[in-house]
């Protein structure tokens, strides 16, 4: 069947006026989406800079339905117009809350805009709008809540920082300098303003101890039960780790006998943490009263399964330096009395020892770094087991103190080369009477 073809005879008067109107529409539709198009680029791309407003003026202009072009324009003049030139800015907002009003944007600009300009209730009322927008969003709620926080409405204020910072956790150290401005005198308060969950109380806790409220975190740590203390471990450290900055080594050993996984790894006064080596390494590394192991390609620090004093285990350390070590780092920090006296016992041995400088055990004060104690050098040969036993007599403020296997340098000698292997086990302190 062939194909039949519509002709149309184009002289005819109407034909033509109703070609010419098809084709002035075309056009005109276009110029209105050209424009649009335009004034939406020029408006999202303008510059900050002293022209900004006449350039997001002209994008108006362009596409003055465009809500995206009064936004920028109102964002533009909050920055660079006068406070009371503010009503231009509330106008220009209205307009794109008007033209979009499902844009939580819109409405959120124009509760900050209406606050700064003074009308308070009618920038509450647009917040809201914003946060009934976008419930689960963070910032509606943040500006709402700053602006019920200057109006002293603190309870209903903090309720939407706190929704606010569980939605980005970023703004939580914001939230806390602003309860900490307002509550810092009045620790239920404070716990209550920031949250009373197990996470949001661990982080207090860590906060506290920052702004050197050391009873008042710990005791806002101690609340917490032993699953959430486990589950906030990164809370846990990061206290642990500020307390032994601050020099407070006992509350230290507290806090981290919290996060320990079994009693073995506890420390305590005069306590080591496995001293005699019957554990691997890696999981006391993690802790601050675990023993501290690095180990190098000319140092290799590691366990023997195979030798020991009283056991079968012993720290190694095999040594392949043919010209220089800087340090060997082996230590462990361990809570003690203050002005109390000590008797430190370890065992020795070593197996083809040699150097003119090998390793001895040296005690120190953890807060001061000044030596109470120190043995002597490691003998440069083979041998059994040996004792090495030291006295000390710690100072009046001492609460800890630093156990260190080092080194010194060669007598006279810029070259100290050391080879051979040695092993130390059952690091002990007693208590003397």
């Amino acid at each position: 069947m062939a194909e039949e073809i519509a002709h149309i005879d184009s002289t005819r008067l109407l034909v033509r006026a109703v070609m010419i109107l098809i084709l002035v529409l075309a056009l005109s539709a276009s110029w209105f989406v050209t424009r649009w198009y335009l004034g939406n680029t020029l408006a999202e791309y303008s510059g900050s800079d002293e022209n900004g407003v006449e350039t997001v003026r002209r994008a108006v202009s362009w596409a003055p339905s465009d809500p995206l072009t009064h936004w920028r324009l109102g964002a533009v003049g909050q920055r660079q117009l006068l406070p009371d030139q503010l009503h231009q800015v509330v106008a220009e907002y209205e307009k794109a809350a008007s033209l979009s009003p499902n844009d939580y944007r819109f409405w959120m600009s124009l509760g900050t805009a209406l606050e700064q300009w003074g009308e308070i209730d009618r920038g509450e009322k647009a917040l809201r709008r914003a946060t009934e927008l976008a419930p689960s969003y963070a910032y509606p709620r943040w500006y709402l809540g700053n602006l019920l926080l200057r109006s002293g409405r603190y309870d209903q204020a903090f309720a939407e920082l706190r929704r606010a910072a569980d939605a980005d956790p970023e703004l939580r150290s914001q939230l806390l300098n602003l309860a900490w401005a307002i509550y810092n005198k009045n620790l239920d308060s404070f716990v209550e303003a920031v949250g009373t969950s197990a996470s949001a109380r661990a982080e207090l806790a860590v906060y506290l101890v920052g702004r050197q409220r050391f009873e008042d975190g710990i005791l806002l740590w101690q609340r917490l039960n032993e699953a959430e203390k486990r589950a906030n471990r990164t809370n846990g450290d990061a206290i642990v780790d500020a307390l032994v900055a601050a020099k407070r080594f006992h509350q230290a050993a507290e806090v981290a006998n919290d996060l320990v996984p079994t009693a073995a790894y506890r420390t305590g006064e005069g306590k080591f943490v496995d001293g005699g080596f019957e554990d691997d390494l890696i999981p006391q590394t993690g802790s601050v009263f675990g023993w501290q192991v690095k180990s190098v390609q000319q140092a290799q620090v590691g366990i023997d399964p195979n030798r020991g004093h009283n056991s079968t285990r012993s720290l190694r350390v095999v040594f392949q330096v043919p010209a220089h070590l800087e340090s060997i780092s082996v230590s462990q920090l361990v809570p003690v009395k203050p002005d109390t006296e000590y008797e430190f016992e370890c065992y020795v041995r070593s197996q083809d020892l040699q150097s003119a400088a090998t390793p001895r055990i040296e005690i120190a004060d953890a807060a001061e770094g000044q030596g109470l104690a120190g043995s002597e050098q490691a003998a440069a040969r083979t041998t059994d087991w040996q004792r090495i036993g030291l006295t000390f007599k710690t100072a009046a403020k001492t609460e800890a103190v630093t156990v260190k296997i080092v080194r010194t340098s060669c007598p006279d000698e810029p070259v100290c080369p050391i080879f051979g292997t040695v092993w130390y086990d059952d690091f002990i302190f007693k208590r003397r009477n």
